[in-house]
């Protein structure tokens, strides 16, 4: 996944939440009782893992209202409002500190009551036709059926990509619970199903990426370190050409190719700072190649 829009949901950085108070889930019961179920009985937790979200979480558990049974949110250390929003909307909050990108996740699940799991970042809302097409698939799953892809756009620089391969996206995000677990990497944890994965049809997850400039060179140094250490653990090695011949072809392929022209300013700005980060990544590696581990500086802190 391309580092641009692959935002964790750590630090301070994306598209400000419009104020107001989060919503009470409905459906939030009190106390350690099982959440409260739809029609058919199928019941639905809305997962995230988090730290200093505050700006963005009013919106965001607005967006899930409609469509959570219950929301479990594990917090790494937040030191603003992210604790107290999340308690006042309804949501299960449990603290625990930084253990990595998978792992958090995985307890996560284990803190969640739900028969199904929908794993969402803080800059990421379900639109209604997605909230409608969750609320389908409760109403009736399918048998057999272990995990469901979503459709993703991407708010990038102030307007939804619809070209340069960002649209539509698809993610693994919702699940049996107990029927998948997330695998770690140095950059992007990814979830492996336990059985058939389905299309889950309807809508869109809407990610709300990047404002600006400065927010995404901030996450560079770090992602592009990381996926250096990622790619040398696998046992890939690079020189110099190798290197721009990869940040090239990122820049044609997305602005070119795949019609990111399209997009307009923004949609070069995407192309040109997935090669930036391209070159960032090799270059790096190629680092590691030449002078070990110790070319690096150790990984960044959630």
């Amino acid at each position: 996944m391309d580092m641009q829009i692959a935002m964790h949901p750590t630090g301070r950085s994306g598209v400000q939440a419009p104020p107001g108070d989060p919503p009470r889930l409905a459906a939030q019961p009190p106390g350690d009782s099982a959440p409260a179920a739809s029609p058919s009985g199928i019941r639905l937790s809305v997962a995230l893992i988090c730290q200093d979200e505050a700006m963005r979480l009013p919106a965001w558990l607005r967006a899930v209202a409609d469509v959570a049974d219950e929301v479990v949110a594990v917090d790494s250390g937040s030191t603003d409002a992210t604790l107290a929003i999340l308690r006042s909307g309804g949501a299960r909050v449990f603290q625990r500190a930084w253990s990595g990108y998978s792992d958090q996740r995985n307890y996560t699940e284990q803190q969640c009551r739900g028969d199904l799991i929908l794993f969402l970042d803080a800059d990421e809302r379900p639109d209604p036709g997605l909230c409608a097409a969750l609320n389908r698939l409760k109403a009736a799953p399918p048998p057999g059926v272990a995990a469901w892809e979503v459709s993703t756009k991407v708010y990038f620089f102030g307007r939804f990509l619809r070209h340069g391969g960002f649209f539509p996206e698809r993610k693994l995000r919702l699940y049996r619970r107990g029927h998948g677990h997330w695998v770690q990497r140095q950059v992007h944890e990814h979830l492996e199903a336990h059985g058939p994965v389905a299309r889950l049809g309807g809508g869109y997850l809407e990610h709300f990426s990047y404002c600006t400039v400065g927010q995404y060179l901030r996450r560079l140094e770090r992602y592009s370190a990381e996926a250096a250490r990622q790619l040398h653990a696998d046992g890939r090695r690079c020189g110099g050409l190798v290197a721009m011949a990869h940040a090239a072809w990122a820049f044609l392929n997305r602005f070119l190719l795949r019609l990111g022209f399209l997009d307009g300013f923004e949609g070069y700005l995407a192309a040109r700072l997935e090669a930036v980060y391209t070159l960032a990544k090799y270059a790096r590696l190629r680092e590691l190649v030449r002078r070990g581990p110790g070319a690096l500086p150790g990984a960044a802190a959630k």
